[in-house]
């Protein structure tokens, strides 16, 4: 038995397919097709890594790709952008609130760790959940992110309770599974998801 469990947000709870797609009928299918595949490729990955330890990093780097995809104008960038960190932009997965009440209301310590580089808190509002949390932990306001040991064992710190005790859930094996070293269990979800179908978060209730 678990006394917490600690969400990643983007692929976990929320979806992260389908938060540019508002920003589709304003900019045009191909754009968004084009900067998802440069941020997406090899290049792009490795100009991401780090920034989201901070706000103002995160929006360079990501404005700075966006860019680079085409020959955008500066309000094209700048919409992209917008929509990206849009807390209304975020879809949560249909089994998100569900599954957060449940372990809310079996006085099980629940948070939130995630590697961004904005506040999601509205998002989580807007889903319902976020009066559930004990904690919320952004790697931008931190300064530090996954796999950083550091950031899961400041979220253990938040809830009160040892690492051993929290399980761990999320959806990237490298930065997510990082977890472990600190002495959390974690709990990885399949690659496979939508916005309209449930994460697969059930799960969780059956194992803590």
């Amino acid at each position: 038995m678990f006394s917490g469990v600690l969400f990643d947000f983007s692929g976990t709870l929320f979806d992260d397919r389908s938060v540019l797609d508002p920003a589709r009928a304003a900019v045009g299918d191909q754009v968004i097709t084009d900067v998802l595949a440069h941020v997406d490729s090899p290049e792009g990955i490795a100009a991401r890594k780090g920034c989201d330890v901070s706000h103002d990093r995160h929006r360079a780097v990501w404005t700075a790709l966006i860019a680079e995809s085409g020959t955008y104008s500066t309000t094209v960038v700048d919409a992209i952008y917008h929509a990206l960190t849009d807390p209304a932009a975020w879809t949560p997965y249909p089994d998100t609130a569900r599954v957060v009440t449940a372990l809310h209301e079996r006085g099980t310590r629940v948070g939130v760790v995630s590697n961004i580089g904005w506040d999601i808190r509205p998002a989580l509002s807007d889903a319902g959940i976020l009066d559930l949390l004990d904690t919320v932990v952004l790697s931008c306001e931190e300064g530090v992110e996954k796999p950083d040991p550091a950031l899961f064992t400041l979220a253990c710190d938040k809830l009160g309770l040892a690492p051993g005790s929290v399980l761990y859930v999320g959806d990237d094996p490298l930065k997510d599974g990082a977890a472990v070293k600190t002495g959390m269990p974690v709990y990885l979800l399949p690659t496979d998801r939508s916005a309209d179908r449930d994460r697969g978060l059930d799960a969780v209730l059956g194992l803590v």
